[in-house]
């Protein structure tokens, strides 16, 4: 749609300028020579009067209406779905074992333990008699006390051992009786001799030896000078 209007519609708004810049040029003059006076005026008083300000330009200031603030809605987070869970089965690899391997077996149970068998019982047989030793000191014993020094060997201190060889019988008899060992003097080899002969009779065999006689050697017979 278009509106036609004459020409002198824009006259009156710029006579209004005109006179308008007309009257502030005036106001303007008049100030300036107010200016003047009461300069000259302070000069001759001797009162110090602030120049007036100057004209300044005059400062258009548009004051709008504050706009409204849009209004900012809070935006929710995102919702991330959670990823699927994909199931890949492990590869399956297949070794070979090799040729000399060791193919293992399952164990066998152990075998239940069986209690041990009890020893067989030790024949307990009777202990060996070891009486003889005892048997042939006893007999030595009894010919020292039928023994005596000669006094010859006594006088030449002459000193020695005999071994007797004798056989006799179970009741304690001697049967016979000869030198086993020299002791190397007559005199002490011949008192050895006498020795049995003045016995008479030894100790009796004891049981546990076997045998009606007993053929053994006796000594040592000891001659010595203390």
């Amino acid at each position: 749609m278009t509106v036609s209007l004459p020409a002198t519609a824009f006259e009156l708004p710029r006579r209004r300028r005109v006179q308008r810049a007309g009257n502030e040029r005036a106001i303007g003059i008049a100030i300036t020579v107010a200016a003047h006076l009461l300069a000259v005026a302070a000069l001759i008083y001797g009162v110090e009067v602030a120049r007036a300000p100057r004209a300044e330009t005059p400062i258009t200031v548009d004051i709008m209406q504050d706009r409204k603030k849009p209004e900012i809605k809070p935006v929710a987070a995102p919702k991330f779905a959670a990823p699927a869970e994909v199931s890949v089965p492990p590869p399956l690899i297949e070794i070979a074992p090799p040729a000399n391997a060791i193919t293992a077996t399952t164990p066998r149970p152990p075998a239940p333990l069986q209690p041990p068998a009890p020893p067989a019982p030790v024949p307990v047989e009777a202990p060996a008699w070891n009486g003889e030793a005892n048997y042939y000191a006893s007999l030595l014993a009894t010919l020292e006390r039928f023994k005596q020094y000669p006094a010859a060997a006594r006088a030449a201190h002459i000193e020695g051992q005999v071994f007797v060889h004798f056989v006799m019988r179970r009741d304690g008899a001697v049967l016979s009786a000869e030198i086993a060992k020299s002791s190397g003097r007559p005199a002490l080899d011949r008192e050895a001799l006498a020795m049995i002969q003045r016995a008479g009779r030894l100790p009796s065999m004891p049981a546990e030896m076997k045998g009606e006689t007993l053929n053994g050697v006796i000594g040592p017979i000891t001659f010595t000078l203390r």
